[in-house]
């Protein structure tokens, strides 16, 4: 999946520059997990990585196309058509599972697994922004053991004070795996409040978060296997552009406490974390002056 990564992102940063065109890719560690079994596994760290590339094709018509590796839950390729305007935005376009089967030899490794993305995006300048997002895989016609299926949603309501923009958000990441002929679940829902401070004209800006996040494994009503654990996370951001082309972050999150919200768990005075570091590009495709020099 690495390889997948690397060979993508250099495909898209070999992309002849093109006018209003951006490009993200960022590197991301975490060891907020529980294992495809359902073991709670905060010893061991796992990596992986995005891209995306938004490019302006009309006046209020944009084209957005993703890649991302969740380190825990698998990796979803996204494309969308996105309509903006000073108000609203509004975006569907396909989504795939990418190799997320089970990787036992019992398991089938499916390449692709079809799903869909949609959103909306409302904003008031200056006031308020409010959004809702999801992803998901479809489950194939004739379902088997191995499969996995990804989903992802957010809903969330900000609102702006002076220099600094404040949002309540619920999101969740969940995979299904099918084995045995039973479902079973893996998920990660967060409660949080985030907030970005900015000034006009700065290079930088900072941000702060507070989480209420619930891991959960589960396979059937009253399942001896069933887990819930529960995390109070601190998470803060720095974001610097030194110019208008590129601007360069790092994002973390870490477990101020955890507790389960079912039978005792062991491992959970290990310290958690999640961190993302990465940059974003700005590239014009320059003017028919400049073209012809």
């Amino acid at each position: 999946m690495k390889r997948v990564l690397i060979l993508a992102l250099s495909a898209v940063l070999a992309l002849p520059p093109a006018f209003g065109v951006e490009v993200t890719a960022d590197f991301k560690a975490s060891s907020f997990a529980m294992t495809k079994d359902g073991d709670f596994d905060p010893g061991t760290i796992r990596y992986g990585g995005a891209f995306s590339v938004s490019d302006r094709l009309t006046p209020n018509l944009f084209g957005y196309l993703a890649f991302d590796n969740d380190p825990v839950y698998g990796s979803m390729l996204s494309a969308r058509g996105m309509y903006r305007t000073s108000y609203m935005e509004i975006s569907a376009g396909p989504a795939f599972g990418v190799l997320n089967g089970s990787e036992g030899s019992d398991g089938v490794t499916m390449l692709f697994q079809p799903g869909l993305g949609i959103g909306f995006k409302l904003t008031v300048p200056g006031v308020l922004v409010a959004t809702a997002d999801t992803e998901f895989a479809l489950p194939a016609a004739v379902q088997t053991d191995g499969q996995v299926y990804l989903q992802k949603n957010e809903i969330s309501a900000g609102f702006f004070l002076p220099n600094v923009l404040c949002t309540v958000k619920v999101s969740q990441k969940n995979a299904s795996l099918l084995d045995g002929g039973a479902g079973k679940i893996r998920s990660s829902t967060d409660y949080g409040l985030y907030t970005t401070a900015y000034k006009k004209g700065s290079m930088f800006r900072i941000s702060m978060n507070f989480v209420y996040r619930i891991i959960d494994y589960f396979v059937a009503q009253d399942y001896e296997g069933n887990r819930k654990v529960a995390n109070l996370v601190l998470g803060g951001g720095f974001t610097v552009t030194p110019r208008t082309e590129y601007s360069l972050f790092v994002d973390g999150s870490g477990a101020l406490y955890s507790f389960s919200l079912g039978s005792p768990e062991t491992g959970l005075d290990r310290f958690m974390f999640d961190l993302r570091a990465g940059v974003s590009l700005s590239l014009d495709r320059p003017t028919t002056g400049e073209a012809g020099k």
